[in-house]
């Protein structure tokens, strides 16, 4: 799993919960109305060991980093109304950002939330208390703000001897066979992990290698480095830009 997966995988989760409130991440544009709640994520650095744990698959090095990044989840809220039970109108509005990032905190920590993170395996610690901070609202458009902190465990794959190759290329067993070929189907997404050597992924094939490669978009990984470690790959998105620089 890459950053960005990691990054927009958490995002999605935390819409989950939010439903009524857009969800953002920090210097990410947005127009949400100013009676929606509104929850910003700001993900730190990232860290990660110097070395990974290798493995081999299907005759190629395989790096596993176990890494971690912290989020911020801010919520911005104008707060729960205040009814008068004899005239029935809303006469004050009650800061409930706390309340409610505590009954997100519940949920991160609840069944759901612990197989959600076994099935992608990932892992969410709640880092330090709720903070109140409503004293320091910087958004004329909101009155009530409160922040949670968390860390955010993943593993990133470099895969091939010169790791150009996209994560994608390491492919698990399904458990099925492809109907007209009644040859073995694979997926790259990696089984949940299980003491049981029973159910659909079985324990007969094992993982293989199937090439793919695409250059980073900042130009990262060449065709030449993909082809040393292979010799061939199913995919790939050579870009050459011309012209006068």
């Amino acid at each position: 799993m890459r950053v960005g997966q990691a990054k927009e995988l958490f995002r999605a989760l935390t819409q989950q919960y939010f439903g009524g409130a857009n969800v953002v991440f920090a210097n990410q544009s947005r127009t949400a109305k100013q009676k929606e709640p509104l929850v910003v994520l700001t993900p730190g650095n990232v860290h990660r060991p110097q070395a990974p744990n290798y493995t081999f698959v299907d005759g190629e090095v395989v790096g596993h980093y176990l890494s971690r990044f912290s989020i911020t989840v801010d919520l911005f809220t104008n707060g729960s109304p205040v009814v008068d039970e004899v005239s029935g109108k809303t006469v004050a509005y009650e800061d409930n950002a706390v309340d409610d990032m505590l009954s997100f905190a519940d949920f991160l920590n609840s069944e759901h939330t612990v197989q959600w993170s076994h099935q992608n395996d990932v892992s969410i610690l709640i880092d330090g208390d709720v903070l109140n901070l409503t004293g320091v609202v910087n958004d004329t458009s909101y009155e009530f703000r409160s922040r949670l902190t968390v860390q955010f465990y993943f593993t990133q794959k470099a895969v091939g001897a010169s790791t150009a190759l996209l994560e994608s290329s390491l492919q698990y067993p399904t458990g099925e066979k492809d109907p007209e070929t009644q040859e073995p189907t694979y997926t790259p997404t990696e089984p949940p992990e299980t003491d049981s050597k029973s159910g659909p992924w079985g324990d007969e094939e094992e993982p293989i290698i199937v090439p793919t490669f695409e250059p980073s978009a900042s130009g990262g990984g060449t065709e030449e480095l993909a082809k040393e470690e292979t010799g061939y790959f199913t995919e790939v998105e050579i870009k050459e830009e011309t012209g006068n620089e």
